[in-house]
């Protein structure tokens, strides 16, 4: 087995790039000033893969509310951590990953040239989309350029994290280096504060689907994870993710990953 994460392909092992949905369009490694929906998602109706998968695949098989295990998270006192808990003990989980301690929240420097986004300091996002979806707004060649080098910072900064996904590694410890690796480009890590939102990026792991918040867990052998890497650049959002392969996994984790990028290039 390999110790580090590998990229899975069509036909032979190794990377599925997935795309990102918006309440208006599909968008892949593209750059528009989109509105980031860091909600929690279920699936419905989709197939049971294996009840043997290390994934815990089963989103269509309905799950009893059980108490389950309490993470170091909720150990705080007061009426916030007695809510997380009443959340974590009744919440009906779909397999075996439960909310991490999670690190303070980063701080994006403000004596530097970087533009911030205006859900920054507050957390409320202040731009409006368009109200009907055939509302298109074409850019201009100066916008464009903007749009390329956000792409650009952001793949780059995907790159980055997706080598730094092997056993062992927090999910902490890949959204401090997307941070760092973000500011050093010149550009704020999108996901930071928006609604609220704690982390520089998002990394979902196994059975979550999207939009998992970077905590102390360790990945380990047999983990797909998705990173989702978004850098607001010059005014301009760049968004891209990608799944990786901890190590090796079992068949179920690479029929998935199999069938999502055949969707995708479909």
């Amino acid at each position: 087995h390999h110790h580090h994460a590998s990229h899975y392909y069509p036909s032979h092992y190794c990377t599925t790039t997935t795309m990102k949905l918006s309440t208006s369009s599909l968008i892949l490694f593209t750059t528009v000033p989109v509105s980031l929906a860091f909600t929690h998602t279920r699936l419905k109706n989709v197939q049971k893969i294996s009840s043997s998968s290390s994934t815990c695949l089963q989103m269509n098989k309905k799950k009893k509310k059980t108490g389950g295990s309490r993470s170091s998270a909720s150990s705080s006192k007061g009426f916030a951590g007695a809510l997380r808990d009443l959340q974590q003990n009744t919440f009906p989980y779909t397999g075996s990953i439960r909310p991490g301690k999670q690190s303070p929240k980063r701080i994006v420097p403000t004596d530097k040239d970087i533009i911030f986004p205006d859900y920054a300091l507050d957390g409320v996002p202040k731009a409006t989309p368009p109200l009907l979806p055939w509302m298109v707004d074409v850019k201009t060649e100066e916008e464009i350029i903007k749009m390329r080098a956000a792409g650009k910072a952001a793949r780059e900064v995907l790159d980055i994290a997706g080598k730094a996904a092997q056993v062992g590694v927090t999910t902490d410890e890949i959204d401090a280096l997307v941070h760092e690796e973000t500011l050093k480009r010149g550009a704020y890590p999108s996901p930071l504060n928006y609604h609220g939102f704690p982390k520089s990026c998002c990394t979902s792991v196994n059975e979550i689907i999207c939009h998992g918040i970077p905590d102390d867990r360790k990945l380990m052998e047999g983990d797909i994870i998705n990173i989702d890497i978004t850098v607001y650049l010059d005014g301009y959002h760049g968004d891209c993710s990608e799944m990786f392969v901890i190590g090796d996994t079992d068949d179920d984790a690479k029929e998935l990953l199999q069938a999502t990028y055949d969707c995708w290039v479909s």
